[in-house]
């Protein structure tokens, strides 16, 4: 395959991510997760402050961060911290709820979109989010938008939860993903956006497998052509 960016981008629980991961292993391609390192930074201010709000000073504390992440052929990805990994912490409630503050600041979007292009290189990725076609990759070869229905988007989340052993209410997640949508679409910095060069995939009635299929197809096609 030749060096290929594949930008994948779209609201919270439309499986992108999860998607991404298998697309990536299935065609040999590196998989990078913005997502955890947004996640991952939100950790670190909350771990430096105990709290955060948007007067946190977020473009001091960004100098010097030292941030990685390693994709893995089993399709895990692993994001480290000044060295400590941070994979599993920044699953934690903790951080879902403060990450708006973080991921809606210019300093941190600026320092993240720095980082990105210089995980991609000269190999092939894969990369999901919200403003990767828009932002971080602007002319990347293919550009692909997966959405969901609301009532879908939550169920998929609400299954993530459980099966990791915690105890939520469908009814909660729900109405945080409406909350998260609203949030998204209206951020100065880093909106969600469907980019009109975007392919569109509605996964509301899909499996994960139909949406693996689908994906490795377009960028076959995007391959050969």
């Amino acid at each position: 395959m030749k060096k290929i960016t594949v930008a994948v981008d779209g609201p919270a629980g439309s499986g992108k991510s999860s998607v991404s991961r298998q697309v990536a292993a299935r065609l040999g391609i590196t998989y990078i997760d913005s997502g955890a390192i947004y996640r991952a930074i939100t950790w670190f201010f909350l771990e430096k402050y105990g709290d955060i709000d948007s007067e946190t000073p977020f473009d001091k504390g960004i100098k010097g961060l030292d941030i990685r992440q390693e994709y893995y052929s089993d399709r895990t990805t692993k994001t480290f911290v000044n060295g400590l990994d941070v994979s599993k912490l920044i699953r934690s409630e903790e951080v879902v709820k403060s990450i708006q503050w973080v991921s809606s600041d210019k300093a941190v979007r600026d320092f993240v979109t720095t980082l990105l292009r210089e995980w991609a290189g000269e190999k092939s990725i894969i990369m999901d989010g919200r403003d990767i076609g828009s932002v971080v990759f602007p002319n990347a070869d293919l550009k692909i938008y997966l959405d969901a229905s609301v009532e879908t988007r939550a169920k998929r989340r609400y299954d993530e939860y459980v099966g990791t052993g915690k105890n939520v209410d469908l009814k909660a997640i729900k109405k945080q993903i409406i909350q998260r949508d609203s949030q998204d679409t209206a951020r100065e910095f880093g909106a969600l956006k469907r980019c009109e060069d975007a392919v569109f995939v509605d996964t509301s009635d899909m499996t994960q497998d139909q949406v693996v299929n689908k994906l490795t197809e377009l960028i076959e096609n995007q391959d050969s052509a």
